[in-house]
């Protein structure tokens, strides 16, 4: 018995969401051991932390006497982003 498995449309990427991919079906595990007494936890923990400092200092004409038309100019910038997919 010989058994053809044809894939086409390979440059055609999409990303299914958890509707989609539950309908999807298929495979055999031909010597998969299935004991109706094992309890499997499939649950998921999982722990993200971000410790963001920033100081900016700016000291423009600090000690400086009878000076005219100083100008500074500061743009500070910080971002952080943690993600989890499910």
């Amino acid at each position: 018995m010989t058994t053809t498995l044809a894939i086409k449309d390979l440059s055609v990427t999409e990303e299914l969401d958890a509707r989609a991919m539950r309908a999807v079906r298929g495979g055999f595990v031909p010597f998969l051991p299935i004991f109706s007494a094992v309890k499997i936890d499939s649950t998921f923990n999982a722990e993200q932390l971000i410790g963001q400092t920033q100081n900016v200092v700016n000291m423009n004409g600090n000690n400086a006497a009878f000076v005219d038309d100083i100008k500074s100019h500061v743009t500070s910038t910080q971002n952080a982003q943690n993600n989890i997919y499910r």
